[in-house]
């Protein structure tokens, strides 16, 4: 009876290193093989014909997606990212924040031009006295009234000659907010890059999940049958049944979760790229990811390659220069103030004088401050303190450059092993699962164990799904925190 055993399990371990596992569709009494897995699962936009929901209460509104107009249903994270820059909303208000500190900026410089302005009257004097007598030459006739008419033009012009160099220093700080300003725009632009690929892969996951899962609704059914069959054929107890009809519900809660999941995800990616969210727009897998991710980045570079790219960090020490300037441009209320202006123009009165005459005037004005009520010493306490903000805000944005790079890196050296240990995870569940096949063949195993055997790797399955795509978003957020980027404004 020993050696009989004996053989029986040496049979079975060999069919396992041989490989030698039958597929196709179990006959009574045999069960089905499992296909290898795919380590790079590619998520079909309709990956299960089974409907929303595949099991419960129908709610066919909440899956429900419309096209919209001139809005491909089918990007790639490219196409998606320039949707989002077209489409967003909070892209669109850090626009608009950019184009008032450029505007200031192009104000700020006219200061140094001269101001010229127009003007132009006409006049009409009425005299009146009793009885006509004093009426001046040209009365109105049968009353004592005179009118006098006079016209009048003129050009005039105003240039600053001396503030001791405070216009200079006001343009130099619109100057360095324009560019503070630009470099904010730039993040904003990457920041919607990062959110856009995010989301991106969580849709993807998700397909990928609900593929695998509505794969093992159907790999429980089989099982099923072929349980069904077993019992008929007597090779099998009906309490296997139970155990077959356990998984089968379990994998059935399983995929309606994975479907809300996947609604759930193309809903955000839609509104990520401010789409409604029941628009049909559907990510597909594509080769040409976000810029390469470094085989060993070292945390040492990658900080010295953020402090040099990162745009908030530039723009946080622009801010820091244009507080500079603020605070020189307060200090320098205290220096006089020289003014040039000149005036041409032309005028003519009726009726005693018809012909233009012409008329001019050229001068010089100083203006210098004595006493101000402390609106000055108010004005250079409140640059003053504007500045220890600044720079208060430059040494913040470098902790968080330093610790969104470290918590970056890390993630990406997870998310790596992870993958390699989801990936081992998946082949030593396809063997155990070939193994209880081949145990199940020569009645060593029962369909529990092929059951239990099924389940483990569809777990695995989920889990390097998971792993995948968490790897996907962890090269992501290394780029953006390190400042990576294709996109330029």
């Amino acid at each position: 009876m020993m050696v009989r055993k004996i053989l029986i399990t040496g049979f079975a371990l060999a069919l396992v290193l041989s490989c030698v596992v039958p597929s196709g569709v179990r006959a009574q009494g045999s069960t089905p093989s499992v296909a290898p897995l795919k380590l790079a699962p590619t998520p079909s936009p309709l990956p299960s014909v089974l409907p929303y929901p595949a099991y419960g209460t129908p709610a066919p509104d909440v899956a429900q997606r419309r096209a919209a107009a001139n809005i491909p249903q089918k990007v790639n994270v490219a196409q998606a990212t320039d949707i989002a820059v077209i489409e967003s909303p909070a892209y669109a208000a850090d626009r608009a924040t950019y184009q008032t500190a450029r505007a200031k900026y192009y104000a700020e410089k006219g200061a140094l031009l001269p101001s010229i302005s127009a003007s132009g009257s006409v006049t009409r004097d009425f005299n009146s006295s009793r009885n006509g007598a004093g009426a001046s030459p040209s009365p109105v006739p049968g009353t004592g009234t005179s009118m006098l008419t006079t016209y009048n033009a003129s050009v005039n012009v105003q240039q600053l000659i001396f503030d001791g160099g405070r216009a200079i220093a006001a343009i130099k700080s619109a100057g360095e907010s324009n560019i503070a300003g630009r470099d904010t725009l730039l993040r904003d632009l990457q920041t919607l890059e990062n959110t856009v690929a995010k989301a991106y892969y969580g849709v993807l996951a998700a397909d990928a999940t609900v593929t695998a899962d509505a794969n093992l609704v159907r790999e429980f059914q089989t099982q099923e049958n072929s349980v069904r069959a077993s019992i008929r054929a007597g090779s099998a107890a009906r309490s296997d049944m139970a155990s077959a009809q356990f998984q089968t519900a379990k994998a059935r809660g399983a995929l309606v979760a994975a479907q809300g999941q996947q609604i759930a995800a193309q809903s955000a990616f839609a509104t990520t790229i401010g789409l409604d969210p029941d628009t049909l727009i559907q990510p597909v897998e594509t080769t040409a990811a976000s810029p390469a991710v470094p085989a060993q980045p070292a945390y040492a570079k990658s900080l010295a390659q953020a402090l040099l790219q990162r745009a908030d960090y530039m723009a946080a020490q622009h801010d820091v220069a244009a507080a500079n300037q603020n605070l020189r441009y307060a200090k320098l209320a205290r220096m006089p103030t020289i003014t040039a202006s000149g005036s041409a123009g032309t005028s003519k009165s009726q009726p005693y004088d018809p012909k233009w005459a012409p008329s001019g005037s050229v001068g010089a004005s100083i203006s210098l401050p004595i006493y101000d009520q402390g609106l000055t010493n108010y004005n250079v306490a409140s640059a003053a303190a504007a500045l220890d903000q600044a720079n208060a805000a430059l040494t913040s944005t470098r902790l968080g450059v330093e610790s969104t790079v470290r918590s970056g890196l890390a993630n990406l050296f997870s998310a790596r092993a992870q993958l390699v240990q989801a990936r081992l995870e998946v082949q030593s569940a396809q063997v155990s699962l070939n193994a209880a096949n081949a145990q199940y063949r020569v009645g060593v195993a029962t369909i529990v164990d092929i059951v239990t055997a099924e389940a483990n790797l569809a777990q695995a399955q989920t889990d390097y799904v998971s792993a995948l795509y968490g790897l996907r978003t962890a090269e992501e957020n290394y780029n953006y925190a390190v400042g990576v980027s294709d996109l330029k404004l």
